[in-house]
């Protein structure tokens, strides 16, 4: 009974600590709702022609905070061209045809917009020569970033464009990056920055749990094998104890019966001697003793 009583008084006990440990290892969360800002695409066609040299303006309709810029068209082999845009007195070049200037499409292949940590994900990107003529070999550096902008894979090659070029590259995510939503991300480069080109894609958790449960896990095991370890030591301290207190009792049991002996001996040699007993009884009794004694 004594026994059942501390089995269960163990086993409150590692209960206790498996929910102590679970409120000591658990991280605050926050939780909330991301709303992403509307962006719209306007779009106006300026139909210019130009065979002689001079500079065209082009004001904006529709202003307000531009975050992508695309225009398109052609120039002769013997014409040359050159679009900036300006803002507050700053001017920034746009196109430049006496360079070697591309329009990237990059997509992320659909089955590979949404995977796990440690896969692989595949890209198509076709790149144009905007000038249409002038072929010649580019530097594309393929890469992967994270919200931040920081830069979690990439490769690189030298490719040769005539005037379009179409293919498929594969780069490995990392297995350790947090899920999210990142971008897929393509520079191209002469001597020059020529373009860019970016998708977004999702990484999510290969575990069904958040990452953090891993480690109220660990948290929860250490505890519970302290707690097992804690309890078999005190059964052990115990068992030795009592094996302890078995063995004095072994030595102390002989030394008892033999004092009794002893003290049976000498009473019944003073009973043969008052005369109480016959000489008889007496050596009867004296060699039953003694053989005990022996």
């Amino acid at each position: 009974m004594k026994k059942q009583k501390i089995s269960g008084l163990a086993i409150m006990v590692i209960i206790s600590l498996v929910f102590l440990s679970i409120f000591i290892f658990q991280k605050p969360a926050i939780t909330g709702k991301v709303i992403p800002e509307k962006e719209t695409v306007f779009s106006e066609n300026l139909n210019l022609e130009v065979n002689e040299s001079g500079a065209y303006e082009w004001n904006v309709k529709n202003p307000g905070s531009i975050k992508s810029l695309k225009m398109s068209g052609s120039v002769t082999s013997n014409g040359t061209a050159r679009v900036y845009i300006e803002k507050n007195g700053t001017r920034q070049l746009l196109f430049d045809s006496t360079k070697q200037l591309f329009d990237i499409n990059i997509n992320v292949l659909p089955e590979y917009k949404s995977i796990f940590q440690g896969e692989e994900i595949l890209i198509q990107i076709q790149l144009t020569n905007l000038r249409g003529f002038g072929s010649g070999n580019v530097y594309v550096v393929y890469s992967i970033k994270d919200a931040n902008e920081n830069v979690v894979a990439s490769e690189e090659e030298t490719i040769f464009v005539e005037t379009q070029a179409k293919f498929v590259r594969k780069l490995l995510i990392p297995a350790e990056i947090n899920p999210g939503t990142y971008v897929a991300f393509v520079e191209v480069s002469t001597d020059v920055i020529a373009g860019t080109g970016s998708d977004t894609f999702e990484v999510k958790s290969k575990y069904k749990y958040p990452p953090e449960l891993k480690y109220y896990i660990i948290g929860v095991a250490v505890v519970v094998a302290l707690a097992i370890a804690f309890i078999l030591g005190t059964y052990g301290l115990r068992a030795l104890k009592k094996k302890q207190k078995i063995a004095e009792l072994r030595e102390k049991i002989p030394k008892e019966k033999m004092q009794k002996l002893e003290k049976e001996l000498k009473a019944l040699e003073t009973a043969y001697k008052a005369g109480f007993i016959s000489k008889e009884s007496y050596e009867r009794d004296r060699k039953r003793i003694e053989e005990r004694l022996k």
